[in-house]
């Protein structure tokens, strides 16, 4: 198998694979849509009762427009700078789930209205660099006598327990297309011509009497020319061995890392099994 990097950025990435079956690239997509691990906020805590404010006195009422429950619910989708290296499972962490610093990371937000929550306001207690990647998402809009004060905690998981574990978005896998072009018996140049301005991506040209293709990496695979080509002078067939992949991330890790673990995972895994089978009597 060889593999081009057609684009690598920090949120995204766009590959081309060579020598691989479907079934194989797709295995590299499902890994990384459920099994690339990352901190997301788990468990938060409400602050019950009135909540006074030392400087002026004031006191607030321990509610906002939203269900607490909802309220924890988008806390839950921030993404949040994830260091593989430096944290791990609570079952797999040497302090035995009691949680510590190598297994958690805690948070508070103290906000009291009128004003709008943003996610820059939910503090990490510690690290500074684990502030939420986003700190512009709203959260929820506080009124003239209302205040948050909760404590929040974010633990290692993947996609296959929550989907706001999830680092790996809009991951998606097609064949690379090839555009065949043979002239048929009663294709005139006219039809020719509007097969080619037919083509959404402008890959198609058509000159001296001939159609030709400019860069077949572009194609999307829409089939608008076969379909304005009555004669069926052009074709776009897959190729079965070769395929793009291409994926975004949430900023909590980036493209090369969650590739790199997938693969790694996928590797362990397949490792596992081929010992299993060889262990079968």
């Amino acid at each position: 198998m060889s593999v081009t990097i057609g684009e690598l950025k920090t949120r995204a990435a766009s590959l081309e694979l060579e020598g691989v079956s479907a079934s194989q690239v797709n295995a590299i997509r499902r890994t990384l849509i459920a099994d690339v691990p990352k901190l997301a906020i788990e468990d938060v805590e409400f602050h019950l009762g009135p909540i006074r404010d030392e400087g002026t006195g004031k006191d607030y009422d321990s509610s906002t427009s939203m269900f607490d429950e909802g309220v924890a619910l988008r806390l839950g989708l921030l993404p949040i700078p994830t260091d593989l290296a430096q944290f791990r499972r609570k079952s797999e962490c040497t302090c035995g789930g009691a949680g510590c610093a190598q297994c958690q990371v805690m948070y508070s937000i103290d906000r009291k209205g009128p004003c709008t929550v943003y996610a820059k306001d939910v503090v990490p207690l510690g690290d500074p660099t684990l502030a939420v990647l986003e700190p512009e998402v709203p959260i929820v809009r506080l009124g003239a006598h209302q205040a948050l004060l909760a404590y929040a905690t974010a633990v290692v998981g993947t996609a296959r327990e929550h989907a706001k574990w999830q680092v790996a978005h809009a991951v998606g896998l097609y064949p690379r297309p090839h555009v065949r072009i043979a002239r048929k018996e009663g294709c005139t140049d006219a039809c020719l011509k509007r097969t080619a301005a037919s083509c959404p991506v402008n890959i198609l040209e058509f000159g001296d009497g001939k159609l030709s293709v400019t860069d077949e990496v572009k194609c999307i695979d829409c089939h608008a020319c076969e379909k304005t080509c009555e004669h069926g002078s052009i074709r776009i067939e897959p190729d079965e061995e070769r395929f793009f992949l291409r994926f975004e991330t949430d900023g909590s890790l980036s493209a090369r890392e969650a590739l790199r673990f997938a693969l790694k995972d996928l590797r362990r895994r397949f490792e596992e099994l081929r010992e299993a089978v060889q262990a079968i009597p």
